[in-house]
C-alpha cells in the first residue's frame, strides 16, 4: 500500500531541512549509525501519536534540533519550533473530497509544549477538514524499535486484544470464563449475612488489556516434544520472525483501514539466510492493500531487494545534519563513499548480482552431477534375476525383515506382464537361462541368476560351454567366461 507519498521533516533531533519524496509500499532506509535513519521513524511516530517513541513522551527541549537552537539562541527574530509534514496519496474512497493528494502539516512550539498546531492543504475548504480528520483517525500506527525485548510483545499483545476485544467469539469466552469461575466459587459467599449482601460473586475481568501483556506465546520446533516460551526460552532471532506475523494479525483484523509500521532494524540477530527471507517477507507483506512499511537496516538482504514496489533512501550526515539521497541521485552516490561506511549500494551491488548469478549456475550444475552420480550408481548397481515374480518378492521380504529397508542390488524376475493385473506370463528356469546367455561380456552390471532347485531349474542350470563351473567356500555356481557377468545357482 502506497499511502503516504512524501515526508517533510524540519528542525527534528537530527534534521535541519529533510524530504524524502516518492515513497512506496515498502521504504528501505539505510545509511551508518548516527545518520539519522531512526529519527525517520520517530518523526512518523511523533506525527501519528503526539511521541517520538512508544515508551518516551515528546520533549521540545530534547527533540528540538542543535543546529536550529544555536541560530535561534544568536537572533532574536527566530522562532523555536518543529514540524512534520505528510503528503498522502488519498484513497479511492476520499479522492471526491480531498483530491489526488494533500497534506497535513503538524508544529510543535516550545511554548505548546506537546500540543501540536495542524496545517491541512489549501485545496481543501474548511468544511471538508471533518472528513481529512475522519482519514486520520483510519490510520495505525506501529513503531518497533531496534531493540525488541519482552516490551515489545507485551505491545502487541496489548494491540491484539483491542483487535479481538469486541468481537462476538471473544465476549462469548470471556462469559463462559467467567460463568465457570463464579460455578467454581460460588459457595465462598454463601454464610454472609443477607444485610451485607444478598449475592456477591466474582465478576467478569475489566482490565483484559493488562492481561493480555502478561500473556506469552508457546512455541514447537522440529524434533521437539514439548513447548518453550517464545519470550523467556527462544533466541532473539526466532522472536524477531514472529513479530511480522503479530503485525500482520493486528493489521487484518482491528477496526483501522490503513496501516502504517515504522520497523527498526528487522535484520537484528538474524543469519544471512534468514534476513534473506525476512526481507522478502516484508516485501511481500508490503504489497498487500492496507500496509505500508517503513524500514531502517544496515543489511544488503534489505537495502539490495529489487522491485517496482520499493523507494530506497540512504541517509548521511553533512555538518551535523542529516541527509536524505535517494531516486536517480542514488545511483551518483559515490562508491568510495559508500564502501567507507560500510555500504554496497551502489558500490558493489553488480558484482554481488554477479556472484548470486555464479553461485545459482553452480547450483545447478551440483544438482545435474547429483543426477549423473545417481544414474552411474543405477546403471552400476548389481542386479538378481529370478525365475519369477514370486521368488523376486520373496526376496525383497526377506532381506527387509533380517537387514531392514531396501537391498542395496537390484532384483528382477524374468515373468513379464503387469505385476498389478496378476497372471504375468514367461517367466521360469529356461526363461531365466535365456537371458543370462543373451548378456553381453561388457555389461555393466554384475548379473547374478538364480534357479530353482527343482528338475527343471537344474536342467537350465547347465547352460552353455561359455560358463563354467567354479566353487567358494564349498558353493558351486557357475561363471561366464571371458570376465563376463557372474551368474551362480
Amino acid at each position: 500500500m502506497n499511502l503516504i507519498h512524501e515526508i517533510e521533516i524540519s528542525y527534528f533531533r537530527s534534521f535541519y531541512k529533510f524530504k524524502m519524496r516518492d515513497l512506496s509500499d515498502l521504504n528501505i532506509i539505510f545509511g551508518k549509525n548516527d545518520s539519522g535513519k531512526s529519527n525517520i521513524v520517530r518523526s512518523l511516530n511523533l506525527f501519528f501519536s503526539g511521541n517520538p517513541e512508544t515508551w518516551q513522551e515528546f520533549d521540545f527541549s530534547v527533540d528540538f534540533s542543535e543546529q536550529r537552537l544555536i541560530e535561534v539562541e544568536n537572533s532574536e527574530d527566530l522562532r523555536k519550533f518543529l514540524y512534520v509534514k505528510i503528503t498522502f496519496n488519498t484513497p479511492a474512497n476520499y479522492q471526491r473530497s480531498l483530491g489526488q493528494r494533500f497534506y497535513v502539516k503538524r508544529q510543535w512550539t516550545v511554548s505548546r509544549g506537546s500540543e501540536y498546531i495542524e496545517e491541512i492543504s489549501n485545496h481543501i475548504p474548511s468544511s471538508r477538514k471533518h472528513i481529512v480528520t475522519r482519514f486520520l483517525n483510519k490510520i495505525k500506527f506501529i513503531h518497533i524499535p531496534a531493540i525488541k525485548d519482552i516490551h515489545i510483545f507485551e505491545m502487541l499483545l496489548e494491540n491484539i486484544h483491542e483487535t479481538v476485544a469486541n468481537s462476538e467469539v471473544f465476549l462469548n469466552a470471556v462469559d463462559v470464563f467467567s460463568k465457570e469461575i463464579q460455578n467454581i466459587t460460588r459457595e465462598m459467599f454463601q454464610t454472609l449475612p443477607t444485610e451485607i449482601s444478598s449475592d456477591t460473586k466474582i465478576g467478569a475481568p475489566t482490565q483484559l488489556a493488562e492481561l493480555f501483556q502478561t500473556l506469552d506465546f508457546e512455541t514447537l520446533s522440529d524434533g521437539e516434544t514439548s513447548a518453550k516460551s517464545l519470550t523467556r526460552q527462544r533466541g532473539d532471532g526466532i522472536k524477531v520472525r514472529h513479530i511480522p506475523e503479530l503485525l500482520r494479525f493486528i493489521s487484518n483484523n482491528d477496526s483501522y483501514d490503513y496501516h502504517i509500521w515504522g520497523f527498526e532494524e528487522p535484520e537484528n540477530s538474524l543469519d544471512f539466510v534468514a534476513s534473506q527471507s525476512e526481507a522478502q517477507r516484508f516485501l511481500s507483506i508490503s504489497k498487500e492493500n492496507n500496509v505500508q512499511v517503513f524500514i531502517t537496516t544496515h543489511s544488503p538482504s534489505f537495502y539490495l531487494l529489487d522491485d517496482a514496489a520499493i523507494a530506497k533512501i540512504y541517509v548521511y550526515k553533512k555538518d551535523g545534519k542529516s541527509e536524505p539521497v535517494q531516486g536517480k541521485e542514488l545511483s551518483k552516490l559515490d562508491p568510495q563513499t559508500a564502501i567507507g561506511e560500510g555500504f554496497y549500494l551502489p558500490a558493489v551491488a553488480d558484482a554481488l548480482k554477479n556472484i548470486a548469478n555464479i553461485e545459482a549456475r553452480a547450483k545447478v550444475a551440483e544438482e545435474r552431477v547429483s543426477d549423473l552420480m545417481q544414474e552411474i550408481n543405477n546403471v552400476a548397481m548389481p542386479v538378481l534375476l529370478t525365475e519369477g515374480r514370486t521368488d523376486a518378492q520373496i526376496l525383497r521380504t526377506a532381506w527387509n525383515r533380517r537387514r531392514g529397508g531396501e537391498p542395496p542390488f537390484a532384483i528382477r524376475s524374468c515373468e513379464t506382464g503387469d505385476e498389478n493385473a496378476g497372471g504375468g506370463t514367461g517367466g521360469g528356469a529356461q526363461t531365466l537361462a535365456v537371458r543370462l546367455r543373451g548378456i553381453a561380456n561388457n555389461h555393466p552390471h554384475t548379473v547374478i541368476g538364480l534357479f530353482d532347485y527343482d528338475q527343471e531349474g537344474k536342467r537350465a542350470y547347465q547352460l552353455d560351454k561359455n560358463f563354467v563351473d567354479q566353487v567358494i567356500n564349498r558353493e558351486s555356481f557357475k561363471k561366464a567366461r571371458m570376465d563376463a557377468p557372474t551368474l551362480c545357482s
